[in-house]
């Protein structure tokens, strides 16, 4: 009996060492990964500062090959667990704005999607300090949704976020946007581009922009036979070189419109059938019958 209880107690012993060798060999392979994060994220900092968008990207990818190591990344309990999450956040915060000053949307809209967490998770935010990436990052994928023309999503967003985030001027700023292009005031959006809270916002603004003047230019075709060529290039808001003439003519090559550019006018005639639009072609006497029907189906509703 005594050997057996000798035995056991040194399996028990020995077991008990194996475990604590594996503890502080996983504590050390922990440091070094947290170390190894560290350095690359000041990597990446630096190269994005110096616009060197190549190898930062290069750099992101061996990054997140980092932060997929990280306990606190796959549930698990962690030591340096702030640590990791504070390196994983300001990376997915970094490479959100990287991505968008390469206008490479999929890629910007996976990576708010993995940011999320570290803003909305209480499990996860209530461990962290506030970003103060969070707002302009908000405000950003706001920006992006509208460029897509994903407005439920646009407003779903929105109840995500306090009252006061929606006041923040990086919130609001895609708030009025969204607004303007509700109501029609397209020259309003036009002119924001001056008036962007961040920097990174113009690159999106950009792609929303030519939304606009692609929709002002299907309006004034639908509308107008001919309208004076100053008239039309001050609608479109396009910049004018020494020949506004030519601006307006590259403005319609670039956009492929089937316009008729001349010295005093421009000529909408030449559009498709399909924008041309008579009173002939819409359907009175039905949209006056489904009107009055809406009419009395809310009247016995209330």
């Amino acid at each position: 009996f005594e050997a057996l209880a000798l035995a056991s107690s040194h399996s028990f012993a020995m077991n008990k060492l194996s475990s604590k060798m594996k503890q502080a060999s996983a504590n050390a392979s922990n440091y070094e990964n947290l170390t190894a994060g560290k350095t690359l994220l000041a990597q990446l900092k630096e190269q994005t500062l110096k616009n060197d968008m190549k190898s930062a990207m290069n750099t992101l990818s061996e990054l997140k090959l980092v932060l997929i190591t990280y306990p606190s990344n796959s549930g698990r309990s962690s030591p340096d667990l702030q640590a990791e999450r504070l390196i994983s956040r300001e990376t997915l915060e970094i490479a959100v704005f990287a991505f968008a000053k390469l206008k490479d949307r999929k890629s910007f809209a996976r990576n708010v999607a993995q940011l999320k967490p570290f803003y909305f998770d209480d499990s996860i935010s209530s461990s962290l300090p506030e970003s103060p990436n969070k707002l302009p990052v908000l405000g950003l994928n706001l920006l992006y949704l509208l460029v897509e023309n994903q407005l439920a999503d646009f407003h779903c967003e929105l109840e995500l976020m306090s009252y006061d985030d929606r006041l923040n001027s990086y919130v609001l700023f895609p708030i009025r946007l969204e607004q303007y292009l509700m109501v029609g005031s397209y020259n309003q959006v036009m002119k924001a581009r001056d008036q962007v809270p961040h920097e990174y916002y113009s690159f999106f603004l950009d792609s929303l922009v030519d939304t606009v003047r692609e929709a002002i230019s299907e309006c004034m075709a639908a509308s107008y036979v001919k309208l004076p060529t100053d008239k039309v290039t001050e609608m479109l808001m396009i910049e004018k070189n020494s020949s506004p003439v030519q601006s307006l003519k590259d403005f319609v090559a670039d956009y492929s419109l089937n316009w008729k550019v001349m010295k005093d006018f421009v000529v909408f005639q030449h559009q498709s059938s399909a924008v041309q639009r008579t009173s002939k072609d819409i359907p009175n006497f039905r949209l006056l019958t489904e009107t009055l029907s809406y009419a009395t189906e809310l009247e016995r509703i209330v």
